[in-house]
């Protein structure tokens, strides 16, 4: 790989859509943007947003790689995506990337939630991704921090101070949405309810987890990565130590962008 060649990487998922730019492999900029109902428009608006940061023109791009469930989508000649990696492929190196110790990477997105383990050389051994019933999870983590009134980063703060263990039973994100509102309707504290949330999304992923050994080191991913109370509860469900990269919601954008690899 050309060490001066300016790349980026795109991530176009369910909740947002990332961009990163680089050179060689040293990052230069960033920036996510809401995916909502025009995919092309929030890729081009995040990449664009991520060049200016930086700024790059377009036109000094040498290449662009998309990942995310809408990668396919965002291959248009707008935008000019040399090709695409499966997200799995894309959390794997750029976890690798970040940090050549680590051997699993779990992922947390806003609609599904995947694990991937490879070994000293970045060479992918096991996928495993959460059922369909558990689709969701940040997007029912976004809901619920709405229906409290509360930021994301507040409600992970205030699920820290819970000192009830509140519980979630059901399976299904929308369901435990309901749940969770119920438990607030009977009167319960707003910080048990918050970490009532953490735990049901920590508990889905911990179910998803026992599917696949997960081998040390272990680092988390996604956009609720940033949340210290689901972080915390990561290795009392998994029996296993965890650790979050720096800006986790950007890896698999990292990774597309330095992949070599994935589909033409």
């Amino acid at each position: 790989m050309n060490i001066g060649k300016i790349l980026a990487g795109i991530d176009a998922g369910h909740v947002a859509t990332k961009a990163v730019i680089m050179r060689g492999r040293e990052l230069l900029g960033y920036c996510t943007v809401p995916t909502g109902f025009d995919v092309v428009d929030a890729a081009q608006a995040a990449l664009n947003s991520a060049l200016k940061n930086t700024g790059i023109s377009g036109n000094e791009l040498g290449r662009i790689v998309a990942t995310g469930i809408f990668k396919e989508i965002i291959k248009v000649p707008s935008l000019n995506v040399t090709k695409t990696v499966p997200e799995y492929v894309a959390d794997a190196t750029g976890a690798f990337f970040l940090n050549k110790n680590s051997r699993t990477v779990i992922d947390i997105g806003g609609n599904i939630h995947k694990a991937v383990s490879y070994d000293q050389d970045g060479t992918l051994l096991d996928v495993i991704q959460n059922d369909k019933c558990a689709d969701g999870l940040g997007i029912f983590y976004t809901n619920m921090a709405n229906a409290l009134g509360l930021s994301e980063e507040e409600m992970s703060e205030l699920a820290l101070k819970s000192t009830k263990n509140l519980s979630i039973a059901i399976q299904c994100s929308l369901s435990a949405e309901s749940d969770a509102i119920d438990l607030m309707c009977q009167g319960a504290d707003i910080a048990d309810v918050a970490g009532a949330v953490s735990r049901f999304i920590v508990e889905r992923v911990a179910d998803m987890c026992t599917y696949m050994p997960l081998t040390k080191d272990i680092v988390v991913i996604g956009g609720l990565a940033k949340s210290r109370a689901i972080v915390n509860h990561l290795p009392d469900l998994t029996k296993k130590e965890v650790s979050v990269l720096k800006l986790p919601e950007y890896v698999g954008a990292i990774g597309a962008a330095i992949s070599d690899g994935g589909e033409k």
